[in-house]
């Protein structure tokens, strides 16, 4: 049996959660009641947890995986083994305050990220007072509770809403998948396929599967401006001058891709959706 502790709510829940479907081991039932459910792979168990207390789950084994953000394993200083980078929970930790405001020795700092904030003044030789701030920390200047406050930002539109310029850019976050060191050795096999699966989830994400036929003279000529993955794959059909062509391309060059190909006669272009990629 392998558990994996994820989000039991917040900005990371969702995009989790069908993260864990699109693998092939989404819950079973989801009732916000229950910290713990079955899933939809009998040997893989999902626990709902504090974001802030995942990494330590991770660390002491009570269970095998984790998908957090790396802030917070940063920040806890857990010792674990990163496994993945997963595709969204994407954002800044950032020191944010008033304009024209310094960081001089004295200041005030709001945070809830303690050790971050201290290492980060070490390394800038600053002496200031760091104030606990587990929540509406971007307030605390505006009522001259601090000068700064050190915090994640996705768009910087909640900072600037509360007059807050960001001044410096400490960290770059996403979310991530973690494990247990113990469990990455005695359980290598049941973990590797689990990241195979999430990987290659993340993979297909913005991709589409493109095949459309063409005569085999005109590919001769194309053949280096397809977009692929590694190469296009290449398919005879009943017509001995005609190819079928079969291809990867990112959704944002789906368009140009389709009109470069009409240019050059190609016909029957099909564009599909991709749920997984292999590579």
């Amino acid at each position: 049996m392998i558990k994996i502790a994820v989000p039991n709510k917040g900005r990371m829940f969702k995009s989790t959660i069908e993260l864990l479907k699109k693998s092939g081991f989404g819950p079973k039932e989801f009732d916000e009641r229950k910290l713990s459910v079955e899933t939809s792979c009998n040997e893989i168990k999902i626990l709902f947890i504090r974001n802030d207390e995942i990494g330590a789950y991770v660390e002491s084994g009570v269970v095998d995986l984790g998908i957090t953000g790396f802030d917070i394993i940063v920040e806890k200083n857990v010792s674990v083994e990163k496994i993945l980078d997963l595709d969204y929970g994407s954002c800044k930790l950032v020191l944010a305050g008033l304009k024209n405001k310094k960081l001089v020795n004295g200041v005030k700092i709001a945070t809830k990220y303690q050790n971050i904030t201290k290492k980060f003044l070490e390394k800038k030789g600053i002496g200031a007072e760091i104030i606990d701030s587990p929540g509406a920390t971007e307030i605390k200047p505006q009522l001259g509770i601090a000068d700064f406050i050190i915090d994640i930002t996705s768009t910087g539109e909640t900072l600037n809403v509360n007059g807050l310029s960001i001044y410096e850019v400490i960290l770059t976050s996403k979310a991530v998948l973690i494990g247990n060191k113990k469990s990455m050795d005695e359980k290598s096999k049941e973990i590797s396929d689990i990241k195979l699966a999430i990987q290659s989830v993340i993979s297909a994400v913005n991709k589409s599967y493109v095949m459309f036929n063409i005569s085999k003279k005109t590919l001769e000529n194309i053949i280096d401006q397809i977009p692929c993955m590694r190469a296009p794959t290449i398919v005879k059909t009943s017509d001995e001058k005609i190819v079928s062509v079969q291809t990867v391309v990112p959704n944002n060059d789906i368009s140009n891709t389709i009109t470069k190909l009409k240019n050059f006669g190609t016909t029957d272009i099909l564009v599909l959706d991709i749920k997984r990629v292999v590579v």
